[in-house]
């Protein structure tokens, strides 16, 4: 049986309560915000060599699908070392994807460039000077949503092209997923369209080419929902081998990776009835290494308000160094229906929503993480090398940042029981 703890933790002279589900979670150590005010969403982070935190995503103009690029950077405590906004007034540029490299970091995204959305990277040095700005052309308006850096130091991404739409989408319909190489500088070396899915979410450089984690379409009795979906291609892109994943509602896939055992895990989120799920609720799907599903997990409802209006949407996920899992999002309600009775705050009050789970999916602990003085939802998590994570939030707490804010969450080590 699983114990229940609730934790008290005062964070920049705010209350910050912490209840936790499963296990002991482990705790915060302090949460920062940073941004322009205007209205900022923050899509991918990580920590950087130098112990300090780098975030891309985008800041509002202050009207719908019209917005810049923003890239935050900090040291080890979350104090902001500089912030760098890129765009075109009236236009929609944003970041999804942020990396390190030896000398700098690349952000990807898409910017307006001689009459549409591109798809683009910009590098910066670690000063936060770009170093060049690239952007790729394409049919219609497309956007990079995933690189990786190759064994060569070149680069490879993945997204979408051909749409009709301008401006950030969770998940682009009427597109055409692809894959591009570039060399060090971002000059392109290739591309292909992959016609297994409308848009590639992530990718990562694999034994003999490339995989990709994507969103796709299925028909099935007549019934239209979504699936998450692998690609896998050769070193040149040539696609080699794709499935479909899922349930018989809508799965949506976020995040994904190759797992140390040779399979792949995605997460995002899921409405498929099949799984038990009555609103949206946490997904993580592994597959092996040949290629089949081996296990899905749904988490959600930690508040435990009602499941029809509750939204448990996850962005990110990690393979953790004892082979497990780590998951995160948002969990709050966007309706009319607003409930209270819980300590952790009424069913509007966005938090971060984290789940550990083992090799296999088991839960090893869930606990949310934010206070009452403003909402702060999930969006992307990552590993810190103290063993412990960061949690990047949309956030509007009040006393530690302003309107929508880039927020950082410090999460320490998991507790090691004797």
């Amino acid at each position: 049986m699983y114990k229940r703890f609730t934790f008290l933790v005062l964070i920049d002279f705010i209350f910050i309560e912490l209840v936790v589900y499963g296990g002991e979670a482990p705790t915060m150590q302090w949460h920062k915000g940073h941004g322009t005010d205007n209205g900022d969403h923050v899509h991918y982070g990580l920590q950087t060599s130098d112990g300090g935190y780098i975030m891309a995503g985008q800041t509002s103009e202050g009207r719908r699908n019209l917005s810049d690029m923003l890239v935050v950077k900090t040291d080890a405590n979350g104090d902001l070392q500089w912030q760098k906004i890129i765009g075109v007034r009236g236009q929609a540029d944003y970041g999804t994807f942020v990396t390190e490299v030896s000398d700098g970091f690349l952000i990807a995204g898409g910017l307006f460039d001689s009459g549409s959305q591109r798809r683009a990277l910009v590098k910066f040095d670690d000063k936060g000077k770009i170093l060049w700005k690239k952007s790729y052309p394409s049919e219609g308006n497309g956007s990079i949503r995933g690189i990786d850096i190759t064994g060569d130091g070149e680069i490879v991404a993945t997204g979408y092209v051909g749409s009709g739409e301008r401006g950030y989408q969770f998940i682009c319909d009427d597109s055409r997923c692809f894959i591009l190489k570039t060399d060090v500088n971002g000059n392109l070396q290739w591309e292909k369209i992959l016609f297994s899915a409308p848009h590639g979410m992530r990718i990562e450089e694999v034994a003999g080419g490339y995989a990709i984690g994507a969103n796709v379409w299925i028909n099935e009795s007549g019934k239209h929902h979504q699936n998450v979906c692998l690609i896998l291609t050769d070193n040149k892109g040539n696609e080699i081998f794709s499935e479909s994943y899922g349930g018989d509602g809508d799965d949506q896939v976020f995040d994904f990776a190759a797992t140390t055992d040779g399979g792949y895990i995605f997460g995002g989120h899921s409405r498929s009835p099949s799984y038990g799920t009555v609103n949206w609720d946490f997904l993580l799907l592994k597959v092996g290494s040949d290629k089949r599903e081996q296990w899905h997990k749904t988490f959600g409802q930690p508040r435990g308000y009602d499941a029809k209006y509750i939204h448990d949407e996850s962005y990110g996920v990690k393979q953790t160094s004892d082979g497990g899992y780590v998951i995160v999002g948002g969990t709050g309600d966007e309706h009319e229906y607003s409930e209270s009775g819980h300590f952790k705050g009424r069913s509007d009050i966005w938090l971060a929503y984290v789940v550990k789970t083992d090799a296999n999916g088991n839960l090893m602990w869930e606990g949310l993480y934010g206070c009452l003085e403003g909402n702060n939802a999930g969006e992307y998590i990552n590993l810190t090398k103290d063993g412990g994570y960061i949690i990047f939030t949309d956030s509007d707490t009040v006393g530690v940042m302003g309107e929508n804010n880039f927020g950082l969450m410090k999460i320490g080590p998991d507790h090691v029981c004797d």
